[in-house]
């Protein structure tokens, strides 16, 4: 049985672009879609837990910072979001490119449940050279981005995520390069940066599960990164409470 791509689309630019970006990553890890058109009286709770029940791979959801321009804004993207174990591609009103989703932009930071988005990192070059075999192998890279902190245990937590992730790779034979940055705000807005100037990039997020008190006062960082007018495709994921080994 064949996976399944569920897509999220309506007439405006944004549900356009889901479906074509549905259809490039149903060519990636050769998946069928299943297109929902989106109204007001869409049953999201049942689609999920549909989803949930059967062999979805993952959601694609356009999101615009404005529901006048499609269904989804990053607010209640981001509830639907929270509630789904299944990944979730959001996607802005931007055309698929055919060299889309050759760099996957990983982003590392203290936390160790961020080291379950490596495993979705290292899917893209895999089923690329798999069922697109006309894409040069070189072409196809893993980005970790870190912050390289000055206080001595943030570091450590960091370098040790990194090393984590770093041998698994190399135990995967995926290609993936490291890049060290100092001075930003934070990794994951950077890494929004990073992925435009990089190009055919796809940002991978780990969901937040405990808002700090700056996130109450200023927004939560997925509000930044959902919709982003960078335009980036985001693969967003939750921590499963059920996955240990990539925490241990």
């Amino acid at each position: 049985m064949k996976t399944v791509i569920t897509v999220f689309t309506d007439y405006s630019l944004y549900g356009k672009a889901a479906l074509e970006h549905a259809q490039k990553l149903s060519q990636i890890f050769d998946a069928e879609i299943n297109s929902v058109f989106l109204h007001e009286k869409t049953n999201f709770r049942t689609i999920f837990d549909t989803a949930e029940a059967g062999n979805t791979l993952c959601f694609v959801m356009p999101v615009a910072h404005s529901k006048k321009l499609t269904f989804f804004n990053p607010k209640n993207a981001k509830k639907w979001i929270c509630k789904s174990r299944i990944p979730v591609f959001t996607i802005g009103k931007c055309k698929v490119n055919p060299n889309d989703y050759q760099h996957i932009i990983l982003p590392l930071d203290t936390h160790c449940k961020e080291k379950e988005l490596a495993l979705w990192a290292s899917y893209f070059p895999t089923y690329l050279q798999k069922n697109c075999p006309h894409i040069p192998k070189d072409d196809i890279k893993i980005h970790i981005i870190y912050n390289q902190y000055k206080e001595e245990l943030l570091s450590r937590k960091v370098q040790n995520n990194v090393d984590f992730v770093a041998k698994m790779f190399d135990n995967l034979e995926v290609s993936y390069t490291l890049h060290t940055v100092t001075n930003i705000d934070n990794i994951h807005t950077f890494g929004l940066q990073f992925a435009q100037q990089t190009k055919n990039s796809v940002l991978l997020f780990l969901m937040t599960q405990n808002y700090s008190l700056v996130d109450l006062l200023f927004g939560p960082i997925e509000h930044r990164i959902l919709g982003n007018k960078e335009e980036i495709p985001v693969l967003c994921l939750n921590a499963r409470e059920d996955h240990f080994a990539l925490c241990q």
